[in-house]
């Protein structure tokens, strides 16, 4: 039987850690997340403690959940004959009665003929984690405006230019300064992360590109429509140039400056969801 894509989400702070270490399950984050609701206190057998990872077969309702488990959508695929689903409505008018009636996502697909016509709130879960090479970070969909004055390069950018988004990408997360709420970060994973797969060659790419070249021709046509933002984010790139001087690599010192930021921003991630 052929494997089911399904869909998760997270608030936006917890993908890069989600790139290194895949999804893990709820018990795995028990440090992180706190005592277990109700729904996973009840869980039996292999899902007990909490240990699930869970996810949605339809896109359009798991965008109903947005507001409550963020803006971060992480896709991967699950055995449908060891995955266990049920509706979320029945989840959430009974969290301790549900686990009796979960069953099989095979035996739902058996009934319903085809994924397509599985019931849209039908929540999906498995007791293993995601390993991170089994797994896709898609594009994040916040809430219209939360890239405040970083909209526009996003808009701009990001599917344009991967090799300049990426690198934009590092100078909005200097520009972040480890603070995981500035919209230079939401901003930063707009441009690292999109709906459509990347090219296996992007990072040789970036790594051989003329990083001060290509932020500079950024920097100078977006400098009219999103002048704040360019403001910011040229601070940032006078500030790599200044440390790496006259002989030295200002890409080096942007990946150093961008790994900094992110680092104090993954130590102090939200891990809902």
């Amino acid at each position: 039987m052929d494997r089911v894509t399904v869909l998760h989400r997270t608030p936006v702070v917890n993908l890069p850690l989600i790139e290194v270490d895949g999804l893990r399950t709820r018990a795995d984050l028990s440090d992180r997340l706190g005592p277990l609701g109700p729904f996973d206190a009840a869980a039996p057998g292999r899902h007990a403690n909490g240990r699930r990872v869970s996810g949605w077969v339809s896109r359009a309702h798991a965008d109903t959940l947005r507001d409550e488990l963020g803006a971060g959508i992480v896709r991967f695929s699950v055995d449908p004959r060891r995955a266990l689903a049920g509706r979320a409505q029945d989840r959430q008018d009974d969290p301790a009665g549900a686990w009796e009636r979960l069953r099989p996502l095979a035996a739902w697909l058996a009934e319903a003929g085809d994924v397509t016509a599985l019931p849209d709130d039908l929540e999906v879960h498995q007791e293993q984690p995601v390993r991170a090479k089994l797994l896709r970070i898609l594009a994040p969909d916040p809430e219209p405006g939360a890239y405040g004055p970083f909209d526009r390069i996003v808009a701009e950018v990001a599917d344009t230019d991967r090799v300049a988004a990426k690198l934009v990408m590092h100078l909005a997360l200097a520009a972040a300064d480890g603070d995981g709420a500035d919209p230079a970060f939401l901003a930063a994973c707009a441009l690292a992360w999109r709906d459509t797969e990347d090219a296996r060659d992007l990072g040789r790419r970036v790594a051989r590109a003329d990083a001060e070249g290509v932020l500079e021709a950024v920097l100078v046509e977006q400098e009219d429509a999103a002048p704040e933002a360019v403001g910011r984010l040229r601070d940032v790139l006078d500030e790599v140039r200044a440390a790496a001087g006259e002989d030295g690599d200002l890409g080096e010192r942007l990946m150093d400056r961008s790994e900094a930021s992110l680092t104090r921003i993954v130590r102090g991630g939200d891990l809902r969801g």
